[in-house]
């Protein structure tokens, strides 16, 4: 058996807790999330074959337990206030329906976290974690490719794709896994470099796959300057991803696509058939921390479909296939002198 040690850092609050939404560590929540980044490393399309590798790897059906123990402990600084504490400042502007103010792209970007003067438990930038991983090398390299994923590519709890729980690694011993965890050189080039290296530890799938939300054609854009504090990077993306919804505000259908429900200034929500409710945004906001300790906004397009073959949207009682359109439009516009 080998033993793996992460010590972790949240670069941006995490909203992660119970039942009665206090904050604090679950390792359930960390396995929830490995699983899920393994599967979009995979890229698997056969999905009864990947259920079943992933139950050999990470345990389910109740009857398999993990080959693989998982611990995290630590001592998270905890806040209740979160505009307070990071001294925020925004308001909402009727005429234009939307927010301004100095801190107004943290504010859309945390919305249901603060909105209605919510004051939600969560998890303090600079809080720290040690994670522990305790298994065999055919396992541990899954857990390993999972864990890495999650901290470039994701995020930990609620708004983890608006820039909600954002880790860094602070160190991580032993060294040798045929990945690095620690930043170096040009940060574009070191991940580009490391996803494919995270990806070869899964065995991915080289065969096309869009059934689900996956890294096999994954499009991201950079920053195009780095930021002092995890604040002003978060605010800066979340400005021009709140200013690119208003003046397309009236594609309905389209602006679907970043995840539903989605709810229109006459009440009204956009929906998807076949009871489906909700959908998760294939865009994922975060931030990451560069090797000279600032801080770059990233944004991810995952490769998948959004909805499965045939079901519509619906608003109004109008139907509608979705497209990404939008999110290309998006993306072209944030590139427009980014780093890729």
């Amino acid at each position: 058996m080998k033993r793996l040690t992460f010590d972790l850092e949240f670069i941006t609050p995490a909203f992660i807790g119970g039942a009665n939404q206090q904050a604090e560590l679950r390792p359930a929540s960390f396995v929830g999330l490995l699983r899920w980044w393994w599967r979009a490393l995979k890229g698997e399309c056969d999905i009864k074959k990947l259920r079943e590798e992933e139950i050999k790897i990470f345990g389910g059906d109740g009857k398999m337990a993990s080959p693989v123990y998982l611990r995290i402990e630590g001592d998270v600084s905890k806040g209740e206030d979160l505009i307070n504490e990071y001294r925020l400042s925004w308001s909402f502007d009727r005429n234009r329906r939307a927010l301004v103010g100095p801190h107004a792209g943290v504010g859309y970007l945390y919305y249901s976290m603060v909105a209605l003067n919510k004051k939600r438990e969560f998890i303090k930038a600079g809080s720290r974690l040690r994670l522990t991983l305790i298994g065999k090398d055919e396992f541990l390299k899954h857990y390993i490719a999972s864990l890495w994923a999650l901290v470039f590519l994701g995020g930990v709890g609620a708004r983890n794709r608006r820039g909600g729980g954002n880790l860094t690694v602070v160190d991580y011993n032993p060294k040798d896994l045929g990945i690095s965890f620690i930043p170096t050189g040009y940060f574009d080039e070191w991940l580009v470099e490391n996803l494919k290296r995270a990806k070869d530890l899964v065995g991915y799938s080289k065969t096309p796959c869009n059934e689900y939300s996956n890294l096999k054609n994954v499009k991201l854009v950079l920053s195009p300057r780095e930021f002092n504090t995890w604040v002003e990077a978060l605010n800066d993306i979340g400005n021009r991803f709140m200013n690119f919804r208003l003046k397309n505000r009236q594609r309905v259908f389209e602006t679907a696509v970043f995840g539903i429900p989605v709810r229109h200034s006459n009440g009204q929500f956009v929906k998807a058939g076949n009871d489906i409710t909700r959908r998760s945004s294939p865009v994922i906001i975060k931030v990451v921390k560069t090797p000279k300790g600032k801080y770059l906004w990233m944004v991810l397009w995952l490769w998948g479909k959004f909805l499965p073959n045939g079901v519509k949207l619906s608003f109004m009682g109008k139907t509608q296939e979705p497209s990404f359109k939008l999110i290309e439009e998006f993306f072209q516009e944030l590139e427009g002198g980014a780093k890729k």
